[in-house]
């Protein structure tokens, strides 16, 4: 059953395109994961896929009755309490418990703190029943046995899942395609994680031999150009500018300067799985 349809979407910004001409379908049973560096447009991406955005350019079809849960990347809680905004059920105190969130179950959403209502509003996506399940950075505030639930919890969705986490256990855990958003560009890649990373490679190689290529034809042009006989004069000036532009300039640079950041600013090769204490500050102040 198809979830969402974009055909050629696009989303720019003043200085550059965030996408362009991107066309993705997600179907009952899909696990997509979103990956791209900080600005790549990967929120506003999932926005559209949920409904809380529309694209300026291309089109959006729905499945029909389609219900879609939204965690988006800074989530806004109703008035009341905690137990309110998620509910009441067992099953709703269990999420509540499994992250961290059950002794603050009585308190108003208004006092929480910025990672506490991330995790209040993961509890209240999951409780609910849905198609398909679209989660921006569901594992931030998490500690490793909360990460660890939740991946178990996501690898039993039957569903459609669109994620965008910065956990590579999670993307190689729980998802069967990525896609990349890379310069405008979307990129979609089977597999999980470690997949994506050897396709990716590849591409990268595959542009940089065609860039060598394309230098080469250029200087080939430019001197033809510049040789031509007299008779030949009245060459077009943009011909010649156009290949003095090819050799003299520089590809495109790359969206990723090496391996994807991690919010810590580590890398993703070179991050350890996290352990069981993170980090311990003393004496911190803001």
């Amino acid at each position: 059953m198809i979830l969402v349809d974009l055909e050629r979407v696009a989303v720019r910004r003043p200085d550059r395109p965030l996408f362009e001409d991107l066309s993705l379908t997600v179907q009952t049973g899909d696990r997509l994961g979103v990956v791209g560096r900080n600005g790549a447009g990967k929120s506003t991406l999932l926005r559209i896929l949920a409904g809380a955005g529309e694209p300026e350019e291309g089109t959006v079809r729905r499945g029909r009755d389609v219900r879609v849960g939204f965690l988006p990347q800074r989530p806004v809680l109703p008035p009341g309490t905690v137990r309110s905004a998620v509910g009441s059920n067992w099953e709703a105190a269990a999420i509540l418990q499994r992250l961290g969130m059950g002794a603050l179950a009585a308190s108003s959403t208004a006092n929480l703190s910025g990672g506490q209502a991330k995790r209040a509003a993961l509890a209240q996506v999951l409780v609910e029943e849905v198609d398909l399940l679209i989660l921006d950075e569901p594992t931030n505030h998490l500690d490793i046995d909360a990460i660890g639930w939740l991946e178990e919890r996501l690898a039993r969705f039957r569903g459609g899942l669109v994620v965008v986490t910065h956990d590579r256990h999670v993307l190689d855990r729980v998802t069967t395609r990525v896609l990349e958003l890379d310069r405008g560009h979307g990129y979609l890649y089977d597999g999980g994680y470690s997949s994506y990373l050897a396709a990716a490679a590849d591409r990268a190689a595959k542009e940089a031999s065609a860039e060598a290529v394309r230098r080469n034809l250029a200087r080939a042009e430019l001197a033809w150009l510049r040789r031509g006989a007299p008779a030949r004069t009245r060459k077009p000036k943009a011909r010649i500018a156009s290949a003095t532009a090819i050799v003299e300039g520089r590809a495109p640079a790359p969206d990723r300067a090496g391996n994807l950041e991690l919010d810590g600013g580590g890398t993703w090769d070179a991050t350890p799985r996290l352990g069981g204490q993170v980090i311990e500050w003393q004496g911190v102040g803001h």
